[in-house]
C-alpha cells in the first residue's frame, strides 16, 4: 500500500481535496471499472469525513445497447448511492445518434481499433454529446472523470507519443487539461484500480464500503483480469490484462470476423451475439463501401450493403431476444433508406463511382 514512507496510493492529496470540495461537479460515469474507482473512491472519503460535499452529482450515458453486466451493476450501484445522498442522472443518445442506426441507417463505417488518435464518432455521438447537452441544462461545473494513464506500458508510450486525444489507445483516451474536466487518479495504474475495488486496501474502508464491495468485486470478475510476467528491470512494472468494454457487439474492441475472446467468454461460444463482429468486418469491406475517385479512399457503407447487414443484425436479435434495434430504430432506419440518406459530403451518385485498381490491401483505408 505504501513503499519507504510514500503514503498509500488512495490516500488523497490536498489538490484533489481542494477540487473536489467544490460545489458544482459531476463524475462522468460508464459503469465500467476507471469510473467506478472515482466514484467509490469519492464516496469513500465521504465517509472518512475526509470530504465534505452536500451533494455529489454523477450522470451516465447509457447508449441503449450497454453491456448486460456492466449496465446491471451500475445500476445497483447507482441505486445505492442514491440511497446515500447522491444525485444520478442517466442519459441517452437521440435517434439518429444511436451506434445501430448510424451504421445500418445513415451508413457510418464501424470504426477501427485502435485507428488515429481523435475521438471515435461511436464515443462522441452515443456518450460525449448526450453528456454536452445535459450539462449545457443543468451543470456548467467541473467534470470528474476516471480517465488515467497506467492502464498497460505499452498504451501508455502510444499515449505520450501521439499525444492525449482520444482513441490513441484508450477507451476514450485522455482529454487535454482544462479548467472543466478533472482525473484525480490519473496516475493510478490497473493494479491500484483493482485492490481498490477488492477492497484490498484497509479494514476501515472494507468496514466504510460494506454495501458497495459486494458490487466492486462482481465488477472486477467480469472483468477477466491477468497479472502478466514480472518486468526485466525492478523498474518495469508486470503488465495488467484486462477484457474490454462497451456497447453490444462495440466494434471498437475487434476488427476480426470473431468476437474477441473475453466477449465470447461473457456471451457464451454459442450465442449469436458474437455474430455481430462478422457483420462488422463485412461493413468495412472496401467493397462494400463507396469510393472517392479521385483519391480512391474508401467512404460510407452503400445502401444495398446496409440492408444485407440489417437483416443479419435483426436475425441476432431475434434469436437472442437482446433489443439492439427497437421498432423506432427500425423505422429511422427504414427512413433513412427511403430518403437516401449518407454521411456529409457523400450521396447516392457516389454509388456508382468507378473502383480503382486495388493495390493495397482489400481492407486498409
Amino acid at each position: 500500500m505504501s513503499i519507504e514512507g510514500n503514503p498509500p496510493f488512495f490516500a488523497p492529496n490536498p489538490e484533489q481535496i481542494d477540487r473536489l470540495s467544490t460545489s458544482n461537479w459531476c463524475v462522468s460515469y460508464s459503469g465500467g471499472k476507471d469510473s467506478t474507482s472515482v466514484v467509490v473512491w469519492i464516496e469513500w472519503l465521504r465517509r472518512a469525513g475526509r470530504l465534505s460535499v452536500a451533494k455529489p452529482m454523477l450522470v451516465q450515458s447509457n447508449t441503449t445497447v450497454e453491456d448486460a453486466h456492466l449496465q446491471a451493476i451500475s445500476s445497483e450501484m447507482m441505486g445505492v448511492l442514491r440511497s446515500c445522498g447522491w444525485e444520478c442522472a442517466i442519459v441517452e443518445p437521440l435517434i439518429r445518434e444511436k451506434l445501430y442506426n448510424r451504421i445500418l441507417g445513415i451508413g457510418n463505417t464501424p470504426v477501427h481499433p485502435g485507428s488515429g488518435r481523435l475521438m471515435r464518432w461511436c464515443t462522441r455521438a452515443t456518450k460525449i454529446d448526450p453528456m454536452s447537452r445535459w450539462r449545457k441544462q443543468h451543470a456548467s461545473g467541473l467534470v470528474i472523470t476516471g480517465l488515467r494513464l497506467g492502464e498497460s506500458a505499452n498504451r501508455d508510450a502510444k499515449l505520450r507519443k501521439r499525444g492525449l486525444g482520444c482513441a490513441a489507445g484508450g477507451e476514450c483516451g485522455i482529454p487535454p487539461e482544462s479548467d472543466n474536466t478533472y482525473s484525480p487518479l490519473i496516475d493510478w495504474t490497473t493494479c491500484n484500480v483493482i485492490d481498490l475495488l477488492n477492497g484490498l486496501v484497509t479494514r476501515e474502508y472494507c468496514s466504510l464500503m460494506v454495501d458497495v464491495l459486494p458490487l466492486t468485486r462482481q465488477l472486477v470478475a467480469i472483468y477477466d483480469v491477468a497479472l502478466g510476467q514480472d518486468g526485466l528491470f525492478e523498474e518495469v512494472a508486470r503488465e495488467v490484462s484486462s477484457a474490454r468494454f462497451g456497447c453490444i457487439g462495440c466494434p471498437a474492441i475487434s476488427a476480426d470476423r470473431c468476437a474477441p475472446k473475453s466477449t465470447i467468454r461473457r456471451n457464451g461460444i454459442s450465442s449469436p451475439l458474437n455474430e455481430i463482429y462478422d457483420v462488422w468486418f463485412e461493413a468495412r469491406r472496401r467493397d462494400n463501401r463507396l469510393v472517392n475517385p479521385e483519391t480512391g479512399g474508401r467512404g460510407p457503407i452503400k445502401m444495398a450493403v446496409r440492408k444485407v447487414l440489417f437483416d443479419r443484425i435483426m436475425g441476432i436479435q431475434q434469436r437472442t431476444g437482446v433489443v439492439l434495434i427497437t421498432p423506432e430504430d427500425e423505422v429511422f432506419i427504414r427512413n433513412c433508406w427511403a430518403n437516401k440518406v449518407y454521411p456529409r459530403g457523400w450521396s447516392e451518385a457516389d454509388e456508382s463511382n468507378a473502383v480503382p485498381p486495388l493495390k493495397d490491401s482489400l481492407f486498409k483505408d
